[in-house]
């Protein structure tokens, strides 16, 4: 069996094997970074060249197993796609984090707390006994007070304290 395997495979240029893999690669991307189908329609091209030029220089049998090949590879990378659910997965989660995030710190602002961390452009900050991740355009010490001046669906911002 693997010596008949490897047969398949010893006719096959390196023509085929690159437009193959490249093929497959750009069909892969398509279902965890979605392009609008311009990678889907560029791989399936691909691959449709690499499945002719197979034929063309291999017998019958071995494009058909090259095309079973490809079919349960392709299948394989659909099935992890829905298992994680990668498409909008990104997208969604982050919208539905951003509008969580202003529900529950909106009633932070004004509120006085502590730099645990020197806060250079990101830091970390107690408030109310609560540690946060925020954000400032300007330096602050670790140790300073500080206050909430906004919360937007992406970012805690706050300044140094009077």
């Amino acid at each position: 069996m693997g010596e008949s395997f490897a047969a398949l495979f010893d006719s096959a240029n390196i023509l085929v094997i690159c437009l193959w893999t490249t093929g497959f690669i750009l069909f892969s991307i398509e279902f965890f970074q979605p392009m609008h189908g311009v990678a889907y329609a560029l791989g399936v091209s691909v691959l449709g060249a690499a499945f002719i030029t197979r034929m063309l220089y291999g017998s019958a049998g071995e494009a058909f197993v090259f095309v079973l090949i490809t079919a349960v590879l392709m299948l394989a990378v659909h099935m992890v796609s829905l298992a994680t659910q990668k498409r909008d997965w990104l997208r969604v989660a982050r919208i539905e984090r951003a509008g969580e995030r202003s529900k529950r710190y909106g009633s932070l602002i004004n509120s006085i707390g502590v730099a645990n961390t020197p806060i250079d452009l990101t830091g970390n900050v107690s408030v109310n006994d609560v540690n946060l991740v925020v954000y400032s355009e300007k330096p602050i010490a670790s140790g300073e007070r500080v206050r909430i001046v906004r919360v937007t669906p992406d970012k805690i911002i706050v300044e140094k304290a009077d």
